[in-house]
């Protein structure tokens, strides 16, 4: 995926059997492993407010592509929840 937009969900998980949240994005690898992710369609208000709660209580969601493989990720953001930064989490298994 070097630098190809492709479309995934960035899902967060209260626990192991709760998803609370799973949006749609649109990811563009970035050098050094991480992504640019855009909601996709943009979030309204009330989901952006949250999506907002949600990486305040916890920035680590997973990040399902669309052949099936996910990665534990960290989301961050400039101001703009619509707009994420994602880093793979630091000893995160690629196969959750």
């Amino acid at each position: 995926m070097n630098g190809q937009e492709t479309t995934a969900h960035l899902e967060w998980w209260a626990n192991p059997s709760t998803s609370l949240a799973r949006i749609p994005v649109s990811v563009t690898a970035t050098p050094g492993g991480g992504w640019d992710a855009t909601a996709s369609p943009a979030l309204d208000h009330d989901a952006r407010e949250d999506l907002q709660l949600l990486i305040d209580a916890s920035p680590v969601f997973t990040l399902r592509f669309q052949d099936g493989s996910v990665t534990e990720v960290t989301a961050e953001h400039s101001g703009d929840v619509n707009q994420l930064r994602l880093s793979a989490t630091p000893g995160a298994d690629a196969d959750l």
